[in-house]
Order: C-alpha cells, then sequence, then structure tokens
C-alpha cells in the first residue's frame, strides 16, 4: 500500500470514528446520565453547563470528523490542513497530561484518549512526510 492511499485510510478511519459523536448532541440527558455511570465517573453534574458542554463536545467531534474525512478525499491538496491539524492534536494530546490529570477522569481513560489522539497525529505526520518524499509506506 502507497503511503499515500494509507493515509486517506487513517485519515478516513479517524473521521468516522469522530462522526459517530453526533448522536452524542441529540441523545436524552437520561441516556448521558447512564452512560456516565457506566464509564465509571460516577453520578452526572446536574448542572446546565454539563449537559451543554457534553452535547458541545459530541458537535465538535462531529464537525472535526467531517473536516478530516474532507481531507482524506485529496491529502495532496489539503497537505497543509492535515498537517495542522496533526500538529493541534498532538499538542492537545501532550496538554492532557497537565489539564486533564487529577479531574477524576478514570485512569484508562485518559491514558486510552491522550495515547490515541498521540498515534493518529503522529502517524498522520510520519505518512505525510513519506507522501511528500514519494516514498512507500511500510505496513
Amino acid at each position: 500500500m502507497t503511503a499515500e492511499r494509507l493515509l486517506k485510510l487513517v485519515l478516513l478511519l479517524c473521521g468516522l470514528g469522530c462522526v459517530c459523536g453526533l448522536p452524542g448532541l441529540y441523545m436524552p440527558a437520561g441516556w448521558m446520565a447512564r452512560a456516565h455511570e457506566w464509564l465509571g465517573m460516577g453520578e452526572f453534574p446536574s448542572a446546565p453547563i454539563a449537559e451543554y458542554l457534553a452535547r458541545l463536545t459530541s458537535g465538535l467531534y462531529a464537525m472535526y470528523g467531517g473536516l478530516v474525512v474532507l481531507m482524506a478525499t485529496d491529502v495532496r491538496r489539503f497537505a497543509p490542513l492535515i498537517t495542522a491539524q496533526a500538529l493541534m492534536l498532538v499538542a492537545v494530546s501532550a496538554s492532557s497530561l497537565f489539564y486533564a490529570w487529577g479531574t477524576g477522569i478514570p485512569t484508562w481513560w485518559l491514558i486510552g484518549d491522550i495515547a490515541a489522539t498521540a498515534l493518529f497525529g503522529g502517524m498522520v505526520l510520519v505518512l505525510q512526510r513519506k507522501v511528500r518524499a514519494g516514498t512507500p509506506a511500510v505496513v
């Protein structure tokens, strides 16, 4: 598989995964609360800001996913955007160690989130470098 095809696939899979956040924008608040408890995060806060931020985050994930899917359609044309979003993801991932640690988020969630975003961002940057250089991906 060429680096370009692999980059498209990685972007597409990540984008589609993020689009799956869309139902969270519209799900009943009770479902949100049950999911929160099921994930081991305790009782979902009853403050309006908690529901607002949960819905906003779901919507932003879905929007981001749609943009990543769009970028996957032409990785050469969207190369600057692909690089920018990958660098930002790596930066946000690193920052998570500081802003999310001690918030009560389960350790498995925090480590999984940081690892997934760092891995995705790093893979995208490596594959983009290979696409620019015209070297094949090693799979």
